[in-house]
């Protein structure tokens, strides 16, 4: 048979390109999906969202061997005038871990209690509530969704599954893989003992490094150069693999059979790529599976694998390779760190304002989630007490493009995590990180450049409507979009036991009541509720307890921690609450300027008006999206 020349050579960019496009348009890149157990999941990847079943801690805990203690008991307490507790009276001796009884509020850490006696002990200090307490739902509250869709399960991620009551998980099937070598020369290592036979070791290359990307594969007997016999193998091979591997016979020789027949069987995109070492490659298609012919020159083929193969299993996978690399970033808030040790802070990265900007994310050795979702860490010396908001510094980073991060802080809800999920699905790179620290926090990051989106529900009761009189008093170019109108009220248990009816019952003297945090749109608007109501404040029990998320009061209420709480239905209705409807608030994002110029933005307003959105919202409950995606202002 003729030689016969490169049939489509081509530059590799421009080939992968042509061929993972070819591949999507054959259904290749479609979701396979499997449920496996948990604890067999390291290095799959998740293709549907993973909700937590359970609170992790589901109890409050202490986070520090010591003494858990009423904190009103220590007020005044000093190093001239420290105060003597009794045990079972004024505290308990407590373990890290150990659970904390209802009558006490916080841990005070064992290296700072003085024993006088079996019975009492000195303190020099006052505790202020929650100190060192590990309250119920830190890391995530039952009905939270813990990682989105597309998500690599590390070894750290499987705890926390386990923790939250995750022992099963829908991931994407695992990807089988033939390697078929072909060649009259080519045999058995074992039997290459004669001049002129070839050992056949490229195969097992193929299969280690496929072993590494989580691919299962086999191997063929060696295929001689018969075309009818290449012809069979292959086609025999796409009816039971996903993808099909041939080693040699790719290149233009008088017997290089393969490519003659994939040209008679499918579509052949590329035969001959401009790379050294590597040019001898085929990339195919044959019945809709990808049929890949290697150089048979083992570095020619590692090149291909690296440059070639390794892209389209990644993309079939919907994931990214994790090279960690040392960044130049800006910190977004002040943190304090110890003069006695180094420590490590986790947070993610993100690319705002042409700068790449540091968020840490909660500290503290017992939290998982932080483990989760880092994508950096920050190495704080020994002997350095502050690191400063905006100031310089160097961290580790393994995250993919920073080009495709998003950084949404402020007022958190629910659908967050929905359109962080539903991004995956216009591009499996994009990563929505988000950090809860309220309304006005979050107007703050986006004024100072520090974040590209934030939540906000801040209402005006002088102007009557929500977040833009707020909002600029710190910036006039903004651009504002609606994600949706929320119903706030008050969460109660089931049955609602102790048949609160409204805000007027919060001053009875039965009812303990959970707040959230000070600038937060759900506390302003409570203020605003209770001076139109005369309601006094300083007669609410609980009025000065804070949490920092609608469901984290959810959680307080459920456990029996609080009798109401102010939030919105959706998280009353994650917990199983009873909800008591006051007002329809609406719900915005506070969108970086520049980010609202980026293709991205485009992507996320795309699936805000999306029926997949307005889908998840129902399943959830408590949503209003008729303005979903309306640019507001900007």
């Amino acid at each position: 048979m003729k030689r016969k020349i490169y049939l489509k050579r081509m530059d590799l960019y421009d080939g992968l390109k042509e061929y993972l496009e070819k591949l999507g348009k054959s259904g290749f890149f479609e979701d396979e999906i499997e449920r496996i157990h948990t604890i067999e999941a390291l290095g799959r990847i998740t293709g549907l969202p993973v909700y937590a079943n359970r609170n992790v801690p589901h109890y409050t805990s202490a986070a520090m061997d010591g003494i858990a203690l009423k904190s009103s008991s220590s007020f005044g307490a000093s190093e001239s005038s420290p105060k003597i507790l009794e045990e079972g009276k004024d505290f308990i001796f407590v373990n890290t871990g150990d659970p904390i009884p209802k009558d006490y509020d916080s841990v005070l850490m064992i290296e700072k209690v003085r024993i006088i006696d079996d019975d009492r002990v000195m303190i020099f200090e006052p505790v202020f509530p929650t100190n060192d307490l590990r309250p119920i739902g830190e890391d995530v509250t039952a009905g939270e969704m813990i990682v989105t869709r597309y998500h690599k399960i590390e070894h750290y991620d499987i705890p926390l599954f386990l923790a939250a009551g995750v022992f099963e998980l829908d991931v994407l099937k695992k990807i089988r893989a033939v390697v078929i070598p072909t060649g009259d020369e080519i045999v058995d290592p074992r039997e290459a003992r004669l001049s002129g036979r070839i050992p056949e070791t490229n195969s097992s290359m193929v299969r280690a490094f496929l072993k590494e990307m989580n691919v299962e594969s086999d191997v063929t007997k060696v295929v001689p150069d018969i075309p009818e016999e290449i012809e069979r193998s292959i086609n025999s091979a796409t009816k039971k693999y996903d993808i099909i591997f041939t080693i040699a016979g790719s290149s233009a020789g008088s017997k290089d059979f393969t490519y003659r027949v994939l040209e008679k069987n499918g579509e052949i995109v590329v035969h001959g790529m401009n790379i050294k070492p590597g040019k001898p490659v085929i990339l195919a298609i044959v019945n809709g599976k990808p049929v890949i012919g290697l150089p048979g020159f083992p570095v020619s083929l590692d090149v291909v694998l690296q440059k070639v193969v390794k892209p389209v299993i990644l993309r079939k996978y919907k994931t990214y390779e994790k090279i960690t690399e040392k960044k130049i970033a800006i910190s977004s808030i002040r943190m304090r760190s110890s003069i006695s040790e180094e420590e490590y802070i986790r947070g993610v990265l993100a690319n705002v304002e042409n700068r790449t900007v540091f968020s840490p994310l909660k500290r503290g050795a017992a939290n998982l989630i932080s483990l989760t979702r880092h994508d950096s860490v920050l190495t704080v010396e020994k002997g350095k007490v502050v690191v400063d908001e905006g100031e310089e510094i160097e961290v580790e980073y393994s995250g993919g493009d920073l080009e495709k991060k998003i950084l949404v802080v402020g007022s958190h809800d629910l659908l967050i995590d929905v359109l962080a999920d539903l991004l995956k699905l216009q591009d499996h790179e994009i990563v929505l990180s988000s950090s809860s620290v309220g309304s006005m926090g979050g107007i703050i990051a986006i004024s100072k450049g520090f974040a590209h989106m934030a939540g906000t529900h801040l209402f005006d009761p002088d102007r009557g409507e929500y977040n833009i009189s707020y909002i600029e008093k710190f910036m006039k170019d903004y651009v504002l979009v609606n994600m949706s109108y929320r119903i706030q009220g008050l969460m109660v248990r089931k049955g609602n036991p102790k048949k609160i009816k409204g805000l007027s019952d919060l001053t009875r003297d039965d009812i303990n009541f959970v707040n959230r945090q000070k600038a937060s749109g759900t506390r302003v608007l409570l203020d605003y509720l209770l001076d139109k109501e005369n309601i006094d404040k300083s007669k609410i029990n609980g009025y000065d307890v804070e949490e920092i998320s609608h469901m984290n009061v959810a959680v307080k209420v459920k456990e029996g921690l609080a009798d109401v709480g102010m939030g919105i239905e959706s998280a009353a209705r994650v917990m199983d609450l009873d909800f008591i409807p006051i007002v329809k608030e609406r719900y915005d994002l506070l969108i970086n300027k520049n980010f609202a110029k980026t293709p991205m933005f485009e992507k996320i307003l795309e699936v805000l008006k999306s029926e997949e959105f307005k889908r998840e919202a129902k399943k959830i409950g408590g949503y209003d999206l008729s303005d979903s995606g309306k640019v507001i202002r900007g």
